[in-house]
């Protein structure tokens, strides 16, 4: 059985470096696919699986499917969403990159047998991780953290029924 090439399983799995650009376009593809409500498959390709950690509002999710079980929850309680950017930093040190970034959500609900939905308006803001994937080097999330979320004026709560 012939030996594994050393110099090839260490290409495999290095690391290339990030530029701020490549990440700043993973945050906007973020974004857009989740006003789409875009197929779980879509997303988990910008995400990292083993090392995955979101802090949300409803708790915090680990990994592809703790992804897949929260992503299926929140499309199925949110509608009419849009994320529109107001502040994006992004500080890079070769192969990782800190996030911060505030973005104006707004979405609607509604919960049977209510006569109506309710409308939802914040500013959140948060912090990511992002972290160059060894296969491809292309830019995953590892680490998001919703730091804080600043109710819009005539704002329902995010515990209304």
């Amino acid at each position: 059985m012939d030996q594994p090439n050393v110099a090839m399983l260490q290409r495999m799995t290095e690391r290339a470096p990030l530029d701020a650009d490549e990440v700043k376009r993973l945050v906007h593809a973020w974004f857009e696919k989740l006003d789409a409500h875009a197929p779980v498959e879509e997303l988990l390709p910008l995400l990292a699986d083993e090392d995955l950690s979101l802090e949300l509002p409803e708790g915090t999710v680990r990994g592809h499917a703790g992804f897949r079980a929260w992503y299926g929850g929140v499309t199925r309680k949110f509608f009419d969403e849009l994320h529109e950017l107001v502040d994006l930093r992004v500080e890079v040190a070769e192969t990782e990159a800190n996030v911060t970034l505030v973005v104006n959500w707004q979405a609607r609900t509604w919960t049977p047998p209510a006569a109506s939905s309710l409308w939802l308006g914040f500013d959140a803001a948060q912090r990511w991780l992002v972290r160059s994937y060894p296969a491809g080097g292309r830019p995953v999330i590892v680490h998001y953290v919703v730091d804080s979320l600043t109710p819009m004026q005539g704002s329902a709560s995010l515990g209304a029924p």
